[in-house]
């Protein structure tokens, strides 16, 4: 579901909605739990009150991560297969830099 679909689904402008992620603005309380039922997350999750959030930052997750996260898990099968390919091969191709440039140090 992209941002503008979700909007669409919450009777919300996108711009509106845009502000909700990006901090600049707070939903009130019955648009907090449409956004929530919308998403299949408890309201605490989006208010980042869950023990799996507290976990993720004990881990050095930050906001992003666990946004990226939170939409990861709307996702359908398909599209989370899509994402894994290509993280998996961003990831490769990090370490394959990282070890090109450890090797020229080491020259």
């Amino acid at each position: 579901m992209t941002r503008d679909e979700l909007a669409k689904r919450l009777n919300l402008q996108y711009h509106t909605f845009a502000k909700y992620e990006l901090s600049a603005r707070e939903p009130d309380f019955e648009t907090l739990v449409q956004i929530a039922r919308v998403l299949r997350v408890s309201t605490d999750y989006i208010l980042g009150c869950t023990e799996y959030q507290m976990r993720l930052q004990k881990k050095g997750f930050d906001a992003d991560a666990e946004s990226l996260l939170l939409k990861y898990q709307t996702l359908s099968e398909d599209a989370k297969e899509r994402i894994q390919n290509q993280v998996a091969f961003e990831y490769a191709q990090e370490r394959a830099l990282d070890r090109k440039r450890r090797t020229k140090k080491l020259e």
